[in-house]
Parts: structure tokens; C-alpha cells; sequence
């Protein structure tokens, strides 16, 4: 069981830091409220593309317009095309709202003793119904990317509805993360094609010594991530979207490699 915690002051305690160190993953409840998630959630959705693919980097007017240039229409009147762009604006400051959040930022230089900077976003719809909504992430580890070799990588995933079982909520294995980086095999983890499963993929017979362990959230809960911890998803077959806004940090001065389409770098939260 994780530790309970002081909801009202988000400030969390030597108990929730061990728990997260022991086992590579912390739950924090409500650390959003719903009408600042409701009010993103309505603006993102209005650039998402009519698969509701995952949209890299919407914190960015550069990779927010390139994921969403095809909704652009010819007939459209300059001004619909400019207050498309405008719009574009409004959620790229949204999302570094979100990303700079008092209280996820507090929670995570909590969790490392260290100042940490944000790194990338990445908005996954997990829309029911949609192209998209089979998509189940295999067993992996975030820092398979960013490959940091001090375990000083971490990722957060904000909840925008209830996640369970039905609607595809997030698994993992408990004390993965201390074994550091695993032999995985190298699968497109963006925009994938319809059916396959994202995720640099853990192989099975790293796995046999680690528990399974199903989680779900409420809206609003925040669920952190060690870099080095495997962990997957399920396909959401219900009638119900499972939204989240997944956020990388990392200490500040550490080495990561940016990638080729998450082109990470480093955002101050200040």
C-alpha cells in the first residue's frame, strides 16, 4: 500500500520518498483540480488529429502545429487559419502551465534532493473507439530513450479521467528500476502502426523476478515514475477515454540524449 499523504498541502513526507526509492513509482491524489483538466482536456482535444494519436511535445508551437497541420483546411478564411494557429498558442502555454505546477515540481525535488528541469510532453488520448484506443504499451523503462546513466530520469503521468483495467491503466513492476537498463528490442514508439504495441520491450526472462502489479487513478491523480522502472499499459476496448499528459524531468545538469522525435531539451521550471 502506498503511505497516505497530505492532500491539502501536496507536501509529501520521509515515508512516500522511501516508498518511491523502494519501489520506483509513487501515486499522489488530486494534485490537479478538475476544472483546470476539464478546461486543457477541451483545448487539446480541438487539435487533435481524427485518430486521436499521441501529440509529442504540445507544450511547443513548432511540434504542435506539424501534428496538426493536417486539420488545416484550404478553404478555410485567413482568419480561421490564424486563430487555428492562436489556439495552437493557447495550448502550448497550457501544457508549460502544467509542466511548471507548483506542486508536481515541489513533489519531484522532493523525490530526487535535487533541482530537476522538465525535458519533453507528450499528450496521450487513449480515445475509446478511435484507431488509437488498442494501443497497449509493452513492458518498458522510460530512460530506454534518454538512456541517463544515473537513474536521474523521471516521468510523470497526469490523470484527465478514472484509468483501470477496462480503459487501459498503466502497469508495472515494483523494483525494476534498481536493476538499471535491460536488454530490450527496439520498437516504433510514436504514432505506431494500428495493433502494434509501442515500447522499447523488456524481454520475458527479465521479468520472472518482479511482480506484476496493476494500478488505477482518479481523476487528477499523479503517478511518478523512476526512469529505470518497467512498466506497460493496457488496450482500452470500453466506452470511456482514458487522457493522460506524460511529462519527463531530470536533474538538472545531467547528460540525455534528445532523440529524434521527442527532441528532448531542457525546459526551466522556474
Amino acid at each position: 500500500m502506498i503511505p497516505d499523504h497530505n492532500q491539502e498541502s501536496l507536501i509529501i513526507k520521509q515515508s512516500h520518498i522511501n516508498y518511491y526509492k523502494e519501489n520506483g513509482y509513487l501515486i499522489i491524489n488530486k494534485v490537479v483540480s478538475n476544472n483546470i483538466l476539464d478546461n486543457y482536456l477541451d483545448n487539446i482535444r480541438l487539435v487533435a488529429n481524427r485518430d486521436f494519436a499521441a501529440i509529442m511535445n504540445p507544450d511547443r508551437f513548432e511540434f504542435l502545429v506539424a501534428q496538426s497541420c493536417d486539420l488545416i483546411k484550404q478553404n478555410w478564411s485567413l482568419r480561421k487559419k490564424v486563430e487555428f494557429l492562436n489556439h495552437c498558442k493557447k495550448v502550448n502555454k497550457i501544457i508549460l502551465e502544467l509542466m511548471k505546477n507548483d506542486n508536481i515540481v515541489k513533489i519531484l525535488q522532493m523525490l530526487q534532493n535535487k533541482t530537476v528541469v522538465g525535458l519533453m510532453s507528450q499528450m496521450l488520448f487513449k480515445e475509446a473507439n478511435s484507431t488509437y484506443c488498442s494501443q497497449a504499451w509493452a513492458p518498458h523503462q522510460d530512460n530506454a530513450y534518454p538512456k541517463n546513466d544515473n537513474g536521474a530520469y523521471i516521468t510523470t503521468n497526469l490523470f484527465f479521467a478514472d484509468s483501470n483495467m477496462d480503459n487501459g491503466t498503466i502497469y508495472v513492476f515494483p523494483k525494476s528500476h534498481k536493476d538499471g537498463l535491460f536488454e530490450c528490442e527496439m520498437r516504433p514508439s510514436y504514432r505506431e502502426k494500428k495493433g502494434s504495441s509501442p515500447g522499447n520491450t523488456i524481454k520475458e526472462k527479465y521479468l520472472d523476478n518482479f511482480e506484476k502489479v496493476n494500478l488505477d487513478f482518479k481523476k487528477g491523480d499523479l503517478l511518478v515514475l523512476h526512469g529505470n522502472l518497467v512498466h506497460g499499459s493496457y488496450p482500452n476496448f470500453s466506452k470511456n477515454s482514458r487522457p493522460l499528459l506524460s511529462c519527463s524531468y531530470i536533474n538538472e545538469g545531467e547528460n540525455f540524449i534528445s532523440g529524434n522525435n521527442a527532441q528532448r531539451k531542457v525546459i526551466n521550471l522556474k
